[in-house]
């Protein structure tokens, strides 16, 4: 069991791996550069040109401006040695000579010499004549320096703007009349002397400015369709880079390993997906290996036929199909996670998101197909409604995506086709799905109840009693089916064909003699017994011999279950015969289903009912009470799954359906009357 389900997995993932393969492996081409190409070569999708993007990279990277931050502690120490050099000056003008009591002033060239050794980077005479400045004069000039330092190191400065920023100081004192030339030589000198760079380049807020830069720009990207080379234009390596990473040329299969890899993936999702579904809405079909066979093949040859329409053009490949097909042979909810399941891969094989919200919606609305086909010419029907659906989406998207209407309008054309082909091929391939995986559908059951069925027309013909009789036990299982949510549609159907064993001794039957005369009055018990139980061995003969559905085969031999025939028993006891009851009761099986159970009691009901003399309702209702209680206590019922609450709704149905059988006419007054 469970290696069939793995098979069947096997199988569908087989199929479509090679159905998707297929259409989005590349062609491969012979190339070198400098050679000419012999033909277009189109992006078989959306393809980055990475040569093209990393050039505007490079451009972008280029254009970031480096990110500084200021150290402000370096202002605030040049001001501080300036101010240190301007006090050691201060200081050494007021200085004595330690000796003894009388404490003599140091000279100019000691006082030259004290500065000199602090400060070995300053010019002597730039010393010279700080020393020999007024100190109100000397205080103006640091003023003045410190102006200018706090001018330049605010912005900041820069390693490499230093030399820049000390040949402004030059112009700038060039400027000022305030001071003698010697002391603006003596102010540019201090401050070149101490100016030092306050502005250093920030690593990381530069990186991640970089990261930026190269995260805005856009990918270039050769769209879908696109020629990447024109025929007859020379590969260039840059040309022939793009095709190798696209595995358009033979040397290079990474493309294809990737591609390879990801459809895997999504095949194996897309099952698991499906199983997980059928495994909460319906376990039954998991259970069922011919009907996931069914799916698996609808799915897989409706994959087919649209990649083979779409060279065409996508907008015709016959999507909704499948849903329809699943709807009818299943039901509306596996119908919709088939469609979903198609949905996807297509968009993968194709990449357009029209096609997926086409193939959503209108396979969607396919999936609840089975609840408006009432017989195939609505199959049509059904696929042109589906049509004119897709006529307003893509229409729809049409006027989202562009101003240009042209090209939706022959699409949404081209799309209502799609509708009509998807009913097309429902309607073709319908017969052949309900043939060999042996599925009873509404569509067939309509079909066998027409009249003009050969089976009814014998009937008709032969056993015009039984006919007549298997009519009204078909409308009372109805409408018991009905009342309960059994399937109404097929216990009808197989109410009609229950009793065609009976053609083989019409007239052994009852309701088929015409005259008094009944053959069983000649005949012993036990023989009339055995004819009377050989018509549903016979009937289930003449079934398969007709090859009606098994479901309906079914009925014929469960019909009467293990019941006993009752009158010929009776009879042969009377008679002093030595009988066993077993031996007057039917083969069975007791029914296995609700709508086998029904059948039978409609059967038992509607031939008593004729029994009774003068009707009423208490004499229906009590006779139809009987009929039931004692099938329920035979154990008739026991494997049907009826409850005791269905089987109160089953006897208000048939007193409905009776009722209104022996429902008296209106007597109008009679004409002249007063």
């Amino acid at each position: 069991m469970k290696f069939r389900k793995f098979s069947l997995a096997l199988l569908f993932f087989i199929i479509n791996f090679i159905v998707l393969f297929t259409f989005l492996a590349p062609q491969k081409y012979e190339l070198k550069v400098g050679q000419r190409a012999q033909e277009d070569i189109k992006a078989t999708k959306d393809i980055e040109n990475k040569i093209e993007t990393q050039k505007l990279i490079d451009k972008a990277v280029q254009q970031v401006q480096p990110v500084y931050k200021n150290n402000l502690t370096v202002q605030a120490e040049i001001k501080s040695d300036i101010e240190k050099f301007f006090s050691d000056i201060n200081y050494i003008n007021n200085s004595v000579i330690n000796n003894g009591e009388n404490g003599e002033p140091l000279d100019s060239k000691q006082k030259l010499e004290s500065i000199q050794k602090k400060y070995p980077t300053i010019s002597n005479k730039s010393i010279e004549l700080a020393l020999n400045m007024y100190k109100a004069r000397l205080e103006k000039l640091k003023n003045y320096i410190f102006e200018i330092i706090n001018q330049i190191m605010s912005t900041g400065i820069t390693k490499e703007e230093v030399d820049y920023q000390k040949k402004n100081v030059s112009e700038f004192f060039e400027e000022i009349k305030t001071f003698n030339q010697n002391e603006k030589l003596l102010s540019i000198e201090i401050i070149d002397n101490y100016i030092r760079p306050n502005k250093f380049l920030d690593l990381e807020k530069t990186q991640e400015k970089t990261e930026q830069a190269k995260e805005s720009v856009e990918k270039v990207v050769i769209p879908k369709g696109e020629n990447i080379i024109s025929k007859g234009e020379v590969i260039t390596e840059e040309k022939l880079e793009i095709l190798q990473s696209i595995g358009l040329v033979q040397k290079k299969g990474k493309e294809d390993f990737f591609v390879i890899i990801g459809l895997i993936l999504i095949i194996l999702i897309l099952e698991a997906l499906g199983a997980l579904y059928i495994n909460v809405f319906d376990k039954k079909i998991l259970k069922d290996e011919k009907k996931l066979l069914l799916i698996i093949l609808i799915i897989s040859i409706t994959m087919l036929i649209s990649i083979s329409l779409s060279k065409i053009s996508l907008y015709i490949i016959p999507v909704a199909g499948a849903s329809m097909l699943i709807s009818i042979l299943l039901n509306t909810n596996i119908a919709i996670i088939s469609n979903l399941i198609i949905s996807i891969m297509l968009y993968i094989a194709t990449g357009d998101i029209n096609i997926l919200l086409i193939s959503l919606v209108s396979g969607t609305f396919g999936a609840f197909a089975n609840l408006e086909i009432a017989q195939r010419r609505n199959v049509i029907i059904t696929g042109f409604k589906i049509g004119l659906l897709n006529l307003l989406i893509v229409m729809a998207m049409g006027f989202i995506t562009t101003t240009n209407l042209k090209e939706p309008f022959i699409n949404s054309l081209l799309s209502l086709l799609s509708g009509i082909i998807s009913s097309i091929f429902v309607v073709g391939s319908l017969p052949l799905w309900e043939h060999y995986f042996d599925i009873l559908t509404s569509l067939k059951l309509l079909e066998l109840s027409s009249a003009n069925n050969e089976i009814l027309k014998r009937m008709l013909i032969e056993t015009p009693g039984t006919y007549h009789h298997s009519i009204i036990v078909g409308n009372l299982a109805e409408r018991a089916c009905d009342k309960i949510g059994a399937n109404s549609l097929f216990a009808r159907v197989a109410s009609y064909y229950h009793d065609m064993g009976k053609l083989s001794k019409p007239y052994f039957f009852k309701e088929n003699q015409i005259t008094t005369d009944n053959p069983h009055d000649k005949m012993s018990p036990i023989v009339s017994t055995k004819v009377i139980k050989e018509h549903v061995s016979y009937g289930v003969e003449l079934a398969q011999k007709h090859k009606l559905p098994k479901e309906i085969i079914n009925i014929i031999r469960e019909h009467h279950g293990t019941t006993s025939v009752a009158y010929f028993y009776y009879k042969a006891k009377e008679m002093g015969m030595d009988v066993k009851e077993e031996d007057f009761r039917y083969k069975g099986p007791e029914p296995q289903s609700k709508e086998a159970a029904v059948i039978m009691m409609a059967d038992s009901v509607e031939a008593a009912i004729r029994s009774i003399k003068e009707p009423s309702k208490e004499k229906i209702e009590d006779m139809i009470g009987k009929i039931v209680k004692g099938k329920l206590n035979d154990g008739q019922f026991d494997k049907s799954n009826l409850t005791l609450k269905e089987l109160d709704l089953i006897k208000e149905a048939f007193i409905e359906v009776i009722m209104g059988m022996f429902h008296q006419r209106i007597e109008y007054p009679q004409e002249g009357g007063n």
